[in-house]
């Protein structure tokens, strides 16, 4: 049976649909990675907030605070992927989401700012844009295209250096590279559900190969796709013609 045919009517159901497409490594709480980068790049980013209320109902105070992180970092890896907008929206579902949890528990947080500017968090200061950030996203970017990422900067022509400087330094550098809350392949997993829920053929291929060479086998990273195409699906959104793993030509371990 395919995703799309496994279609659910209720995000719930969709929810225990797609973990039961997954594998067991990501049966825990990889899942809903899947699912809130699927429906912010399909454009149901107001999804994001019964996704949390489901996710935060029954666990204590530790488990929601990692939760938030987790699903804040998603959405900061996302934006330079699908744009800003539908994130924005997103994280808008989420504030609200929470503030009415909170009122259900009866705890009232006064907003922090009168003119909405916040202070910049501790581990957003003193960024090193010259060489660390750069060099922790080169480092990721190779993982992940080893010999093909000099043709695809080749077929920019002189526009690439710029772009390869956003790519490493900021793309990559400041937000996909950043593994302190999600792991490397939990970012993979949002990168490829990003971009596949976009219909882009080449760079689906290139991030499908790219979670094999962070070490998702076959088997498991066709599982991923089933999962993300039941999220798009569910959101209205075509499958149809998606590459998938098997189509991948280049060597893994290239």
């Amino acid at each position: 049976m395919t995703s799309t045919q496994r279609t659910s009517s209720s995000l719930q159901d969709l929810c225990g649909t797609v973990q039961t497409l997954l594998p067991p490594q990501f049966q825990k709480d990889a899942w809903y990675l899947i699912v809130a980068s699927v429906l912010v790049g399909c454009g149901k980013p107001a999804e994001l907030g019964p996704l949390y209320t489901s996710l935060v109902e029954r666990v204590d105070d530790a488990e929601e605070k990692r939760i938030k992180a987790r699903l804040s970092d998603l959405l900061m890896k996302e934006w330079t992927l699908v744009g800003i907008p539908p994130v924005v929206y997103g994280v808008t579902a989420l504030g609200k989401a929470e503030t009415a949890r909170n009122e259900k528990r009866g705890i009232k947080i006064e907003p922090p700012s009168e003119e909405g500017l916040l202070e910049f968090p501790q581990h957003r200061k003193n960024l090193d844009m010259n060489e660390s950030i750069p060099d922790r996203g080169t480092k990721f970017l190779q993982s992940l295209y080893k010999e093909n990422l000099a043709p695809i900067c080749a077929s920019w022509g002189t526009f690439a250096s710029d772009f390869m400087w956003m790519e490493r330094a900021v793309i990559y550098g400041l937000f996909l590279s950043d593994h302190e809350v999600l792991s490397a392949v939990e970012a993979e997993l949002v990168i490829l559900a990003s971009i596949m829920t976009q219909g882009l053929s080449a760079p689906t291929i290139w991030h499908l190969r790219g979670l094999r060479r962070l070490g998702v086998n076959e088997a498991d990273t066709e599982s991923v796709q089933q999962a993300i195409e039941a999220v798009a699906t569910w959101s209205g959104r075509s499958v149809e013609g998606w590459p998938r793993v098997k189509d991948v030509p280049d060597e893994i371990e290239g």
